[in-house]
C-alpha cells in the first residue's frame, strides 16, 4: 500500500486514528500505548465521559493517564447541558484544527458518534418529546413486529436493508418516519447528495474480545467501580438534583440510581451492572462489525502481541509516517 493522499489532505496535516469497540475491551489502554509511541493526542469519543462529575462509573482515564498524553473532549459537559450527536461532531471538527499534534487518536465505545464524525448527520430536525413519547408507547403496544411492517410496507427499499430483529434501527426509522413525515430511503437519498468527505486522511482500529474475556473483566470493571464509591458518588448526583440528567440513565448509574430508591441489595446491584454492561456490549459489537474497514484486534492484553495486532501496528505504522 504506497502513502499517496490527496493534496488537500495532506495540507491538513492531521492524521487521524479511530480507536473503537465495546466497553471494557482495553480501548483506551491500547490508545494510549501508541499515543505515548507517536506523540499523538487522545479525543474522547463517549458519550457519558464527555460529562463532568460522572467519573467512577464513566470509567474516564485516569489523571495520571492524561498528564501522559493530551486528552481532549472529557469532562467539558456540565449540568443541565445534554449532548447530542450533532452538536458532539460541531466540537469535534472545531477542536481537531486547534490541536499541536498531528497524530489524533479518537476512542469511545458510541458507534454513532464515530458514524456521525465520518459521514456526517442525517438532514433532519430534533424529535420532539411528545413525539418519542408516542413512539415509545407504540412499540410497548404493537411491538417491533407490527412496526418492521409498517416500515416494509411504506419504505420497503429500507425494510430490505435491515433485520426484522433490528430493534434500533426499526425504531430508529419509526422515529424519523414519524417526525419527518417522508421514508427513510428519502432521507438518506438527500444525506448523500449533500454529504461531504471525511476531511483528514483516516484509519481504523477496533479493540474487542470474545464473550467470557469481557464478562470477566466487566466483573472486575464493575467490583472496582463499587469499591471505589460509586454509589457515593450517585448520592451526591441525585442530592443535586440531577436525577433526570442524561448521564445517569446510563448503564452503571441507573442500575445505582434504582438501588438507591428502590432499596435493593449490593449482590443485585452487582450483577445488574454486570448484565446491562454485557447488554452494552453485545449492542456495541453488532454496531462495529458491520463496518468491515475497521481492523479488529481480538482479546487484546497490554503484554501480548498476536500476529493480527502486528499487522495493524505495522500499518499503523506507515499510516502515520507516510507523508506522500
Amino acid at each position: 500500500k504506497n502513502c499517496l493522499m490527496e493534496t488537500a489532505k495532506e495540507k491538513l496535516g492531521k492524521k487521524i486514528i479511530f480507536v473503537s469497540g465495546p466497553t471494557a475491551a482495553g480501548k483506551s489502554q491500547w490508545a494510549l500505548q501508541q499515543a505515548l509511541k507517536y506523540q499523538g493526542a487522545i479525543v474522547n469519543c463517549d458519550s457519558v465521559q464527555l460529562y463532568r462529575e460522572v467519573d467512577i462509573g464513566s470509567s474516564k482515564p485516569s489523571a495520571s493517564e492524561r498528564n501522559l498524553v493530551p486528552h481532549y473532549l472529557y469532562d467539558y459537559v456540565s449540568f443541565p447541558t445534554e449532548m447530542t450527536a450533532g452538536q458532539f461532531c460541531r466540537d469535534f471538527f472545531e477542536l481537531i484544527p486547534t490541536l499541536k499534534e498531528s497524530v489524533i487518536f479518537v476512542v469511545g465505545g458510541t458507534g454513532f458518534y464515530f458514524q456521525a464524525i465520518e459521514q456526517g448527520m442525517y438532514p433532519v430536525k430534533t424529535v420532539k418529546e411528545e413525539v418519542k413519547s408516542k413512539i415509545q408507547e407504540d412499540i410497548i403496544k404493537l411491538g417491533f413486529l407490527k412496526i418492521y411492517d409498517w416500515l416494509k410496507e411504506r419504505d420497503p427499499e429500507y425494510a430490505a436493508k435491515i433485520s426484522v430483529n433490528d430493534h434500533y434501527r426499526i425504531e430508529r426509522a419509526y422515529e424519523l418516519m414519524i417526525s419527518e413525515g417522508r421514508s427513510v430511503t428519502d432521507i438518506q437519498r438527500e444525506f448523500q447528495a449533500q454529504a461531504k468527505k471525511f476531511p483528514y486522511p483516516l484509519l481504523k482500529v477496533g479493540i474487542t474480545g470474545d464473550k467470557d474475556f469481557l464478562l470477566k473483566k466487566v466483573a472486575h470493571r464493575t467490583e472496582k467501580m463499587l469499591n471505589q464509591g460509586l454509589i457515593e458518588e450517585v448520592k451526591f448526583l441525585l442530592s443535586q438534583g440531577y436525577g433526570s440528567w442524561a448521564p445517569l440513565s446510563s448503564v452503571g448509574y441507573k442500575e445505582v440510581v434504582e438501588f438507591l430508591e428502590q432499596g435493593k441489595d449490593l449482590a443485585w446491584l452487582s450483577e445488574e451492572v454486570v448484565k446491562n454492561t454485557m447488554k452494552l456490549i453485545k449492542k456495541q459489537k453488532t454496531w462495529f462489525q458491520r463496518d468491515k474497514a475497521i481492523k479488529q484486534i481480538n482479546n487484546w492484553a497490554p503484554s501480548e502481541s498476536g500476529d493480527i495486532e502486528k499487522n495493524i501496528l505495522a500499518e499503523l505504522d506507515r499510516f502515520v509516517t507516510c507523508s506522500g
